[in-house]
């Protein structure tokens, strides 16, 4: 879990639950929020992994609200550069 200060910080007083699977990847997150503002409550999953270069990353994301919504974050066309390199690598 990670929460953070009520004061200052990146995300004042919000908290992060991180579900870690028997393979050691982050499969899913709640996110509870501290101040006002929406959500104050989301739970997602972490999936579709894809390698890009030496990174391993979750592109996929769908979950609910504290309401019920449902929500999905996705990522596409993902690619990193190494410091030092000229080339772009694809995620896949």
């Amino acid at each position: 879990m990670v929460k953070y200060p009520s004061q200052g910080g990146y995300s004042p007083g919000d908290t992060w639950e991180l579900y870690v699977g028997k393979n050691k990847r982050l499969e899913e997150f709640v996110y509870h929020r501290a101040g006002q503002g929406f959500p104050s409550l989301y739970t997602g999953t972490w999936e579709g992994y894809e390698k890009a270069g030496p990174l391993l990353l979750s592109t996929d994301h769908e979950g609910t609200t504290g309401d019920g919504k449902s929500v999905r974050v996705f990522f596409s066309d993902v690619a990193v550069k190494v410091a030092g390199s000229d080339d772009w690598m694809t995620a896949q």
